[in-house]
C-alpha cells in the first residue's frame, strides 16, 4: 500500500509539473492564462472511477485547482468539479474512490488535515471528511478501501499503530480500528473478501509477510499460517477469492513461489501443486476464477509462461494448453473472464501477442483475431468486461494503441476509434460502464490524458474542452 501511495503522489507531482505556467500566472497577475486553461472543463489525468447512482465520481487535475474530485453523468453539461476541497493550485489528491451505501468514499487532504477519509453524496455540501484519524498535517493515509459485510474497511496509520486495518459505517463514531497487530509495528495490505471472511496480508517483525484473516472484529482476526516460518517473508501475493477460499502465490522457503490455497485455517492452508519442483519458482500470476476452477499463468520450467487451471487439488492442476510449443511461453497479459470464457494476450510463435480465448480446454483455446497480422504484435492489454463486451487497448499497426472492443468473435472484434490520429498512441485505459455508455481515459494526441465517452450509437466524444497542446 505504501508503494501505491508513493505512486499516487508521484503522479500528482508529475501532473503538477504540467501546470507550472498556471501556477506562475497565479503568482504573477501580469502573466495571462490561455483561454483553454481558464475553462472549467480543461481537466486532465482522470483516475479512480466509482459509480454514484447514474453518475461517476473520479479524481482529475485542473491547471488552476490541482487534483480534485470530479463527477460526470456522461455529458459535457453534466461533467464538473464536485468540490474544491483544498482551494488553490495544490489540490486535495483524492484517491481510492469506492462506492458504499449510496456514497463514494475516498482519501483526500483539505490542507489543514493530512490525507484522511472523506465521503461524498454527489454534492459539494455533502462532500465531507469522515474522520481525522491522525490530527495534523501528516495524515493517516487511508488506502485499500474495501466493502465487507455492513462496513467499509481500509488500512490507515493513526500514528500509534502502524498501517492497521480499520472499518467504518460512514461517520467518525463508527470509524474504529480492527487490528493492532505486532503492537503497532505491522503493515496491512491486500484486502480480499471471500465469503464470510476477509483475508489480507500483514508484515510483522516476528513473522515477515504472511497471510491473515478476519470476520470483522479484533477477536476474529488472526494470522492464518506462518507459511515461511520465522522472520522471513512468505511473499504472499496476488490474492483471489474462489468461493470461501483464497488462492495466492507464496513461498515456504523450501520451494519457490508457487500456487497456494487457504480456507482460513492453518490446516487448510497448503500448496496446491509444486509446478516447478525444488527452489525454482513457477510464479503464478493473473489468477481468475471461472466456473468452479481457478485459472492462472505460470512457468513450470518446461513450457514457459502458459495458461493453467486447477480445481484446488494437486491432481486437478493441469496445463490448459501449450500455446507456444516449447519453453518460449505465450501468455503476456492479465486474464479476464467474460460469458463463460477467458480472454488474454498470447503468442503462438507464428503471430505476435494477440487476443486469445479459452473455455478451459486445449481444443477450446484459440486465437480470436490477429489484430496486427504477421509476427508483429497487436498487444491487447488493459482488459475490462462491460456487459457482454470486452474492452481493451491494442494496435493494428496502421493506427497506434487505440480503444478496441470484442464480443469474442473475429467479426465482432474491432477498433472503436483512432483518437490520436495516425501511428501516435492514445493508450486507452480505465474502461468503465455508465448506463449504455462506456467511459475511458486516453491521450488526445497532444500528450494529455483526457476523459472520453463511447455512446450507444458508437460515437466517441471528448468530455471536456479540446486542448491545442500539452498543458505545460
Amino acid at each position: 500500500m505504501v508503494a501505491k501511495l508513493h505512486s499516487l503522489l508521484s503522479r500528482a507531482l508529475a501532473a503538477l509539473a504540467l501546470c507550472l505556467p498556471v501556477v506562475a500566472a497565479a503568482q504573477d497577475p501580469e502573466r495571462e492564462l490561455v483561454p483553454e486553461q481558464r475553462q472549467p472543463l480543461a481537466f486532465v489525468s482522470p483516475t479512480g472511477f466509482a459509480p454514484l447512482g447514474s453518475r461517476m465520481v473520479y479524481a482529475a487535475f485542473h491547471a488552476v485547482h490541482g487534483q480534485e474530485l470530479w463527477i460526470t453523468d456522461g455529458s459535457a453539461a453534466g461533467t464538473r468539479m464536485l468540490k474544491d476541497i483544498r482551494p488553490g493550485f495544490r489540490g486535495a489528491f483524492p484517491a481510492w474512490q469506492t462506492a458504499f451505501r449510496g456514497r463514494v468514499y475516498f482519501t483526500a487532504t483539505d490542507g489543514a488535515s493530512g490525507l484522511e477519509l472523506w465521503r461524498t453524496d454527489g454534492t459539494a455540501a455533502g462532500t465531507v471528511q469522515v474522520a481525522d484519524l491522525r490530527p495534523g498535517a501528516e495524515g493517516s493515509m487511508p488506502g485499500e478501501l474495501t466493502v465487507f459485510g455492513d462496513a467499509l474497511y481500509f488500512v490507515a496509520a493513526d500514528g500509534r499503530g502502524g498501517f492497521q486495518l480499520w472499518k467504518t459505517q460512514g461517520d467518525a463514531k463508527s470509524t474504529t480500528p480492527v487490528t493492532a497487530i505486532a503492537g503497532g509495528r505491522a503493515v496491512v495490505r491486500q484486502l480480499t473478501v471471500a465469503g464470510r471472511r476477509m483475508f489480507f496480508t500483514a508484515t510483522t517483525p516476528e513473522h515477515g509477510h504472511e497471510l491473515w484473516v478476519t470476520e470483522g472484529t479484533p477477536a476474529t482476526t488472526r494470522m492464518v499460517k506462518d507459511i515461511r516460518p520465522g522472520t522471513q517473508d512468505g511473499a504472499v501475493q496476488g490474492l483471489v477469492a474462489m468461493g470461501d477460499a483464497v488462492y495466492f502465490a507464496a513461498s515456504d522457503g523450501a520451494r519457490g513461489l508457487e500456487l497456494w490455497r487457504s480456507d482460513g485455517t492453518a490446516e487448510g492452508t497448503r500448496i496446491v501443486r509444486d509446478l516447478r519442483p525444488g527452489e525454482g519458482a513457477s510464479r503464478p500470476a493473473h489468477l481468475v476464477a471461472l466456473g468452479g476452477r481457478l485459472y492462472f499463468a505460470a512457468d513450470d520450467g518446461v513450457h514457459g509462461i502458459e495458461l493453467w487451471a486447477t480445481d484446488g487439488t494437486e491432481s486437478g492442476t493441469q496445463l490448459v494448453k501449450d500455446i507456444h510449443v516449447g519453453p518460449g511461453g505465450s501468455v503476456s497479459s492479465p486474464v479476464v473472464a467474460m460469458q463463460g470464457a477467458l480472454y488474454f494476450s498470447a503468442t503462438d510463435g507464428a503471430t505476435g501477442a494477440e487476443l486469445w480465448r479459452s473455455d478451459g480446454t486445449a481444443a477450446g483455446t484459440v486465437l480470436v483475431k490477429d489484430l496486427q497480422p504477421g509476427t508483429a504484435s497487436g498487444s491487447p492489454a488493459r482488459f475490462a468486461v462491460i456487459g457482454r463486451q470486452l474492452w481493451f487497448s491494442a494496435t493494428d499497426g496502421a493506427s497506434g494503441v487505440e480503444p478496441w472492443t470484442s464480443d469474442g468473435t473475429a467479426a465482432g472484434t474491432r477498433q472503436v476509434a483512432d483518437l490520436a490520429a495516425g501511428t501516435r498512441d492514445a493508450v486507452p485505459l480505465g474502461f468503465r460502464g455508465l448506463g449504455a455508455s462506456v467511459l475511458f481515459v486516453a491521450d488526445d494526441g497532444n500528450g494529455n490524458e483526457r476523459l472520453w465517452r463511447s455512446g450507444p450509437d458508437g460515437r466517441v466524444t471528448l468530455l471536456g474542452v479540446p486542448l491545442r497542446a500539452r498543458l505545460r
